[in-house]
């Protein structure tokens, strides 16, 4: 007998309370807005950032899920058209902003206690940006390898075109992890999340 019929799995998935369920459907449609009204300005939005302060304020699985409704949402209904191969891609790799800012926080990343004129402020300010700098470059290899298959124009042409994209959203996210990323935490955290 292969599964004995006195041994139950159990698997142990993290509980959503209705205080994290208020919170994902709140900053899922605060990002999504942010995302149309940031529309003019290509691979430039605040999304990868709240999603990761979501993650690092209640925990990488809320984070990971606000990041693919996110994309969900704005990239079934997005001007530039819709791909089914690229929506989940960009699902699942906006999720990654939330699971790492999940284990960021439990690895203590960020000093909220520090104030805003120490210079330990603007150091963990620094390392949040290097963080969010090295999770973009992440996102946007994978996206734009699994763009370029779609499109069938082959992976290292699709790296070479993304290239102006990802460089404008990489710098973005240094410069916005870096300034607001512990300004974002510490405000998060005075309003008792997490």
């Amino acid at each position: 007998m292969d599964y004995p019929s006195n041994i139950a799995m159990k698997i142990s998935w993290p509980r959503l309370d209705s205080r994290k369920i208020g919170f994902i459907t709140v900053m899922t449609a605060l990002i999504v807005s942010l995302n149309y009204l940031m529309l003019p300005f290509l691979n430039v939005k605040l999304m990868d950032l709240l999603v990761f302060v979501s993650g690092y304020s209640m925990g990488g699985v809320v984070g990971a899920v606000i990041g693919f409704l996110v994309w969900l949402v704005y990239g079934t209904v997005n001007p530039f058209g819709f791909n089914l191969s690229i929506l989940v891609t960009t699902c699942l790799c906006e999720g990654l902003y939330g699971v790492v800012g999940g284990l960021c926080s439990k690895n203590c990343m960020f000093n909220d206690d520090v104030k805003f004129d120490e210079g330990e402020f603007w150091y963990s300010g620094l390392k949040l940006g290097i963080i969010g700098f090295l999770v973009t470059s992440v996102y946007d290899l994978i996206t734009n390898v699994v763009s370029g298959v779609t499109a069938g124009i082959g992976v290292v042409n699709a790296i070479i075109m993304g290239f102006p994209f990802a460089v404008s959203h990489e710098v973005s996210n240094l410069l916005f992890f870096s300034l607001a990323g512990g300004t974002l935490i510490k405000t998060f955290r005075k309003f008792g999340l997490r």
